[in-house]
């Protein structure tokens, strides 16, 4: 466990130090694979969210562990920022629970409701060992930590939002919150769950935070944000490719150099020297700047 631990730690200072406009691209794979949700880890690893299954696919594009509870319905989200205790959120019925790298099970599914977080509406991991919930009951974070004790609440977002507050995405990143207020921006909040300040960026859904950017996609293109300066910066995607998303079995990675992927793409993902576009059945990977 140590070392898978400082495997990572080494992985994601990668991360931090390795985030580059991508000029070029090299095509390594395309893995047949239906998905709601997809995500990667600065370990090569892709995660895959399917009503109630989440998969887990090597840096070799293999299958190697699949995790699917029937009893709490869909999985609403994943948050892997730690890969070693992935976070799943299952918002049908308000329950919680981790899985390992091996997507076992870490402990027995939680009722956030029974920990004081009624109307929860997103969830993610904090690098403390904690939570973050944001409820809306009265729009406001609640950080939950290792021990499952509600430590801090937030500020009361209505006087910045107004009352009908519709978040669609959560995650932490260096100890501060972000939250994607479709129409207002994404919130930046403190490690205690205090607002800072708002991002005037028009994200759809989903986004990527690194040390100095965020990065989200939206009409099938890259947008990179400045934290700072909340500059937006279109990025380049590979060109118009000529093949279809069809055939293949699911979990076969195919080598053809294909351009880039055709149809709907739900979000393209930046790692160290790759680039990973995800579209509802497959996902492919890229080299960047080869």
């Amino acid at each position: 466990m140590i070392v898978a631990r400082l495997i990572l730690l080494f992985s994601v200072l990668s991360l931090h130090l390795s985030f580059l406009v991508p000029e070029k691209f090299q095509f390594v794979a395309r893995v047949m694979v239906e998905g709601e949700q997809y995500f990667s880890d600065p370990m090569g690893n892709v995660y895959v969210v399917k009503d109630n299954t989440l998969k887990k696919f090597s840096p070799g594009h293999k299958l190697v562990a699949e995790y699917t509870n029937a009893f709490l319905g869909n999985i609403h989200s994943a948050d892997i920022s730690d890969p070693l205790r992935i976070l799943l959120f299952y918002k049908e019925n308000m329950q919680i629970l981790w899985v390992d790298n091996y997507l076992a099970e870490l402990r027995s599914p939680l009722w956030l409701d029974e920990l004081g977080a009624d109307q929860a509406e997103l969830v993610c991991s904090s690098s403390q060992g904690g939570f973050w919930v944001f409820s809306s009951l009265n729009n406001q974070l609640l950080y939950f930590d290792v021990n499952l004790s509600l430590l801090h609440r937030g500020t009361t977002l209505n006087i910045l939002t107004g009352p009908d507050i519709r978040p669609v995405y959560m995650l932490e990143k260096n100890r501060s919150v972000y939250l994607n207020v479709p129409g207002t921006g994404i919130l930046v909040f403190d490690r205690f769950g205090n607002y800072s300040t708002t991002l005037p960026a028009d994200v759809p859904d989903a986004f990527q935070v690194t040390d100095h950017y965020v990065y989200f996609t939206r009409d099938g293109g890259l947008i990179r944000c400045d934290l700072k300066t909340s500059e937006i910066v279109p990025l380049s995607l590979p060109g118009t490719g000529v093949a279809d998303d069809k055939g293949s079995n699911p979990g076969e990675a195919t080598q053809r150099d294909v351009g880039s992927p055709p149809g709907k793409i739900l979000k393209a993902e930046l790692q160290p020297g790759l680039l990973y576009i995800y579209t509802p059945r497959s996902y492919w990977i890229y080299k960047t700047n080869p």
